[in-house]
Formats: structure tokens, sequence, C-alpha cells
């Protein structure tokens, strides 16, 4: 099939031929199988993603105890207390945490309390060592304490029926805390997609080596793997596939049984090897499309029995950007999450922001906080194979369709990249 035909046209593409981010979107997340979940120990899910709601079954601190070491007292013996009279109690006892028999506190008296011990029955607050005066049997206490104070109260954190973690959250170390705290030892939730990343294209060779003339290390294979890894999946890199239809048949084939979502790079434009389509059409079905969007234009996607595949084109800023507006919702899908986008951000344009007419640019953007406001500056040049202007990038800027340009000082806005 040569698809590699001239038009005799004087604008490449026409605005008739691109479809929408958006339906290319849905029509990817709509191909994607439902996520399966695995039941395993709380702490082995880690980074996973929740299937189930957690309420708490449980009132936690389930005892009053102590906030700090010090005394406890009934807060009425100190009301006159001051530094020029202070008032001295009688020291009985000292209670540490995880004891259960417990002294009880009467006027007149107190007992020294370390910090998480149980509150003994009759006092009502906790005076810290640190403001008191220590002679022997007795305390003496300078200032008046309120009822209540330094003391964790039943339920102060967790009460029965506060829910402690949603479905479709991923397991953070502080939500393995609470729902350990909470007596919840197994979980239900989804295990991360693996990702079969293909690079094609005569003229790559792996990093590791030299490129003789005419030839290029792969940067796209290790990009979309760490980008994959970042985005919570669990990357699999089948090589460097040449520009031919067999050798790309056979890599798809050999790999689709690994595979939950499936990747290639290059081959996705209108060149006569552009193979991609045409090797996963033989497997299965593919689409070719033009998307209203720089960089990226060029897409494709398409299944192979169960398997999700989308072809990206090969220019590394445009498999970037293609990555965060379709792979990296798709990987997130996968794993039954519920917000698929990036967070935005409205910062104000550095400088003249530019995109070709009837397609969404993205702009490789650094931004800075300046006087309340983020400020948003290319990167340099923004043509698609510089790897340079993703490398400094914190967000890509977003110029509408309906515009070819963003007027410096105007808003703009920002898809976050930086997750440090």
């Amino acid at each position: 099939m040569n698809r590699f035909e001239g038009y005799g046209r004087t604008e490449v593409t026409l605005a008739g031929e691109l479809i929408s981010i958006e339906s290319h979107l849905a029509a990817i997340l709509a191909s994607l199988p439902q996520p399966e979940p695995i039941e395993l120990p709380l702490i082995d899910a880690l980074g996973m993603t929740l299937i189930d709601d957690f309420v708490s079954q449980i009132d936690l601190p389930a005892f009053a105890n102590s906030a700090m070491d010090g005394f406890a007292v009934v807060a009425a013996d100190l009301a006159e207390a001051s530094l020029e009279t202070p008032i001295a109690l009688a020291l009985s006892s000292q209670v540490m945490a995880g004891d259960r028999k417990l002294p009880v506190v009467s006027s007149g008296g107190t007992v020294g309390i370390m910090t998480g011990a149980p509150v003994p029955p009759g006092a009502n607050a906790v005076v810290a060592v640190e403001t008191t005066i220590i002679d022997g049997s007795s305390v003496s206490f300078i200032q008046p304490v309120g009822v209540g104070s330094n003391i964790r109260h039943i339920g102060e954190d967790l009460f029965a029926g506060k829910r402690l973690a949603f479905a479709g959250k991923r397991l953070t170390p502080a939500r393995v805390a609470v729902l350990a705290a909470a007596g919840i030892t197994t979980i239900r939730c989804v295990r991360p997609p693996r990702v079969v990343i293909l690079s094609s294209g005569d003229e790559l060779v792996p990093s590791a080596e030299i490129p003789r003339p005419g030839q290029v290390r792969d940067a796209n294979g290790p990009m979309l793997s760490a980008l994959v890894k970042a985005a919570g999946g669990v990357p699999f890199f089948a090589g460097i596939v040449r520009d031919d239809r067999e050798a790309l048949v056979r890599a798809f084939d050999m790999h689709c049984g690994n595979a939950d979502l499936f990747i290639s790079t290059g081959g996705a434009s209108a060149g006569i090897r552009d193979l991609i389509p045409e090797a996963i059409a033989s497997l299965g079905e593919s689409v070719s499309v033009k998307v209203a969007m720089k960089p990226g234009m060029p897409q494709v996607r398409g299944r192979i029995g169960q398997v999700p595949v989308i072809g990206l084109p090969g220019n590394p800023v445009s498999s970037f950007v293609s990555f965060e507006l379709f792979v990296r919702p798709a990987i997130r899908a996968l794993q039954g999450q519920k917000d698929l986008a990036r967070p935005q951000v409205t910062a104000t344009a550095a400088e003249v922001l530019k995109s070709p007419p009837n397609k969404r640019g993205f702009i490789r953007v650094a931004l800075a906080h300046r006087n309340g406001r983020w400020v948003a500056t290319p990167t340099g040049s923004q043509h698609s194979h510089l790897l340079s202007s993703i490398a400094g990038a914190d967000g890509l800027a977003e110029v509408p369709e309906s515009v070819t340009q963003i007027a410096a000082g105007s808003d703009v806005r920002v898809h976050l990249l930086d997750e440090s």
C-alpha cells in the first residue's frame, strides 16, 4: 500500500481532515479493558489504585490519652495558680504508655503521665512537665489549665463511619498508615498495567552504540519507558524494529501476549516506509488519524486481540506530547484512576506563543512564580525534533485551535509536567 501521495495543494493538511484531541482520546479510552481487581496485603499494594472505599469501623484514639509528658490533674485545682502563688499538688504515682491499671486522680493530687498514656480516672487535663516545679513528692503549678488541655480525645483522629480512603485513589504511604491504624490489613486494588514499547525506524540504533552516518540513537524507547514507569505502569521495551512489514508484524505478534497496552513510535505518518498502521491491521484493526494538535498530528490507534495499541509519531517531542495527551490517561484508566488529566495552572505568557491555524498548540515552557503569579517562558526553539525543549520544561502551554497566538502578558493555560 502506497500512502505517499502528493495533492498539489498549498496547505499540507486541510482543516476538514483533522479530528479533535478529545475524540481521539475518547476512542482510545473506549478500547481499554476494564481493570481487574486483585487482593494484596496492605504494604504490598503501595502505589496501586484502590478498588473500594474504606470506612473506619473504630474510634481512634480508642481511649483518652496524654499529648505530652507531664502531670494529669483536676483543672479546677489550678484555677488560682500563678508564678507568684504556685499551687502544690501531691504526687502519688506515674502512668506509662500501655498501662492498663490506672490510679484515680482526686482533687489536691496529681500523677505523672507519659505521652500516649491513658488519662487516669478523675483527671481532666494534663500539664506539661516543663511548666512545673518538682519537689520530691509534690509538684508546683504556676498557671491555670483548661479542661481537656493536652488530652487526645476518643475519636479525635478517626471515628466509626469516617471515610478513610476512596476508590480510584492511589495507595500512598499516608493512606497505608491510616488504614493500618484502622485495622485493615488487606485491600483490593488494580495491578499496574504492563505496557510494551516498540521503536521503529531503519535509522535508529540503541543509545549504547555510536551512530554511523545517517543513523541516530533511539531516544523514544528509553523516554517512553520512563514515562510509563512515572505514570504507574510497568514498561517492557520490545526493542528497535526496522521499517519492514514482516519484522513489524512479527514484533507486534510476539509481544502482545505480555501487554495490557502496546505503544509504538515512528511509522505513523504518510511516507512509503510508515508501515505501523498496516502491520497492526494485519493482526487486528487500526485507524490512522490526523489530530488537530501541534506537535503530534499523525496518530494511530488500534487493537490486536484484546490489547489496545497506540501508535505515536517518531519525532521525540511529538512522541512526548502525544504520550501526555493520550497514553498517560490510558495508563491511568487501566489502573482504575478517576482523574486522568495532569493538573493545570493559569500563567502569564512571558512572550508571544504561536500555533498554526486549526490546531491546538502545546508549547514547552518553564514556569517561575513572580509577584504572586506563574509566568510561562518557552524553553527555546519548539521544533518537534528538539529534545532540549522538553528537558527543561515544567509544563505544556496550550494555544487553542481558535487562535494562532497568545500575546505576551496574556493568560495561558499550562498543563503541569514537573512532579517533583
